[in-house]
C-alpha cells in the first residue's frame, strides 16, 4: 500500500494550527500532549481507525528477522511464528522460533508464561521461559501500531523536530508492560500521517536504536508496517524486521495456550 494523506489538510499544517491553538495558559491538555493527539489521531485515522483494531478478535502472522553482512548480503533469517488472540480484554500471545537446537515455542497468557523447546517444558531461568512474556508484548506491539499507542497507561507528547517536521516522544506509566522504562521516539518527516523513522531506548539505556519503516500491507481497512530496517552509522543495512503471512480472526483452539501436562484451561 502507497501511503498517502488521510485528507485534506496537510499534517504539517494542522499540527502547525495545534500548537498555536494550544498556546494560551491555563489550557489543557498541554501543546506537547495536544500534539501528539493530534499526530496520533491522523496516523490512526489514516490506518482504518481504532475500529480496525477491535474488529480483530485473534491473528496469526510470522516475523521474519534479517541480519546482513557488511556487503549487504543476507547472513542470517530467523522467522517467528506468531498466533495472537483477545480473551475476556486479556491479550494472550504464542510464539514458535526455529533454532539450530530445535523449535522453541513461547507462550503469555496474560497471567503465566511458559515455554517448550521439541514440544519439552523448559524451566524458569532458561532464556526461553524468561523472556515468553517480554516477546509476547513486544510481537504485538509492533503488530499494532498506531493502535497500541491508545492503550491505557501509554503516555505520548509531541514537539517541533529541529531536522523538520515532529517527534512524537512515547513513554509508559508504572507497571506498563514488562519493560515500563523504554522510551519510543515517531519522527514524522513529511506530509502524510505515517512516521519515517520510528527511534528507541530500551530500559536502562542511553543511546537510541533508530528504525526506518517502508511499505504498509491491509487486510480490509486494517493496516500494518511492512518492514523496518536498522542501518549501522555508514548506513549500511544492519538488519530488517518483516511481517508477512498476515490472516485475521483465525479461530484459535484453546489448547495452543495450555501448558503441557497442565490438563487445564489457559489462563487469562
Amino acid at each position: 500500500m502507497v501511503k498517502a494523506l488521510s485528507g485534506g489538510t496537510g499534517l504539517v499544517a494542522a499540527c502547525a494550527a495545534v500548537l498555536a491553538g494550544c498556546g494560551e495558559p491555563g489550557m489543557a491538555p498541554t501543546a506537547e500532549e495536544a500534539l501528539a493527539d493530534s499526530l496520533t489521531a491522523e496516523w490512526l485515522d489514516a490506518a482504518g481507525g481504532l475500529g480496525a483494531w477491535h474488529d480483530i478478535s485473534s491473528a496469526r502472522y510470522t516475523i521474519m528477522t534479517v541480519w546482513f553482512d557488511s556487503t549487504g548480503a543476507v547472513r542470517r533469517m530467523r522467522p517467528r511464528r506468531v498466533e495472537y488472540r483477545k480473551m475476556d480484554g486479556v491479550e494472550q500471545t504464542r510464539i514458535e522460533r526455529p533454532e539450530a537446537e530445535g523449535l522453541y515455542v513461547q507462550v503469555f497468557t496474560g497471567s503465566e508464561m511458559w515455554a517448550t523447546l521439541n514440544d519439552s517444558l523448559l524451566a524458569p531461568g532458561i532464556r526461553a521461559w524468561d523472556e515468553s512474556e517480554y516477546v509476547g508484548r513486544d510481537v504485538v506491539y509492533w503488530f499494532g501500531l498506531p493502535y497500541k499507542l491508545m492503550d491505557p497507561g501509554v503516555n505520548r507528547v509531541a514537539s517541533p523536530d529541529p531536522e523538520g517536521g515532529f517527534e512524537m516522544r512515547v513513554t509508559f506509566g508504572d507497571g506498563v508492560g514488562q519493560q515500563p522504562g523504554d522510551q519510543w521516539f515517531y519522527l514524522f518527516r513529511d506530509e502524510d500521517p505515517y512516521p519515517e523513522e520510528v527511534h528507541y531506548i530500551s530500559e536502562g539505556g542511553e543511546n537510541r536504536s533508530r528504525t526506518w519503516w517502508t511499505g504498509y500491507g491491509s487486510i480490509g481497512r486494517f493496516r500494518y508496517v511492512l518492514t523496518r530496517t536498522w542501518r549501522n552509522a555508514d548506513g549500511s543495512l544492519n538488519r530488517e524486521l518483516r511481517v508477512d503471512d498476515v490472516e485475521l480472526n483465525p479461530d484459535l483452539p484453546d489448547s495452543l495456550f495450555v501448558r503441557p501436562g497442565s490438563g487445564g484451561s489457559p489462563t487469562g
